[in-house]
């Protein structure tokens, strides 16, 4: 099998928060549209037990994550870094490393900048990447669709935040489901 086929596993994934900063992100377009998908795929992510990074690119410049993000935080602690790929930073390759997963979901900022970087790293690493591209953010448009184009050529998986958060739990009597589904709904 391909690693561009077949479902999504939840065991084999690895959610990379990227560059979701105070200084930077109120410049995205769609923002807050990205913002709210971005804290509801993450709060389900979390609640499922899947496991995550969070990176912050030079935040002395751009600033803390976003505060609405960073309540779903608890318990982890951001990797600085100032490479635009997140592998050029150690700390986020040793922990994709050790997290023992394959299949890496990138969301955050900007599509065509880190995400795109980091995005192909990855996949010339052997790990699959899936885009939710629904949470995943640029400041001019073209850049975001054209990124896009360019990165699903390049053997990434686009998608949307609740299919995913959906082909996790595969069906309706997942223990969690109707935890999940206030947040998916916009209520949780």
């Amino acid at each position: 099998m391909s690693r561009t086929a077949g479902l999504l596993e939840r065991d084999d994934a690895l959610v990379a928060l990227i560059d979701v900063q105070a200084n930077h992100f109120p410049t995205v377009a769609d923002g807050p549209v990205v913002l709210d998908r971005l804290v509801r795929f993450v709060r389900a992510a979390r609640l499922l037990e899947v496991p995550l990074v969070w990176t912050e690119h030079h935040p002395r410049a751009f600033g803390p994550t976003l505060p609405e993000l960073r309540g779903e935080l608890d318990g982890l602690e951001p990797i600085p870094k100032l490479s635009f790929g997140c592998f050029g930073e150690p700390r986020f390759a040793e922990a994709v490393e050790r997290s023992g997963r394959g299949t890496l979901y990138l969301v955050g900022t900007e599509t065509h900048i880190c995400i795109g970087q980091t995005a192909l790293a990855a996949l010339a690493r052997g790990l699959r990447v899936v885009l939710p591209v629904d949470c995943l953010g640029s400041r001019h448009p073209i850049d975001h669709a054209t990124a896009l184009r360019r990165l699903e050529q390049a053997g990434a998986v686009p998608s949307t935040w609740e299919a995913i958060v959906y082909e996790w739990m595969r069906d309706g009597r997942h223990p969690l489901f109707k935890r999940i589904l206030p947040i998916v709904k916009g209520a949780g």
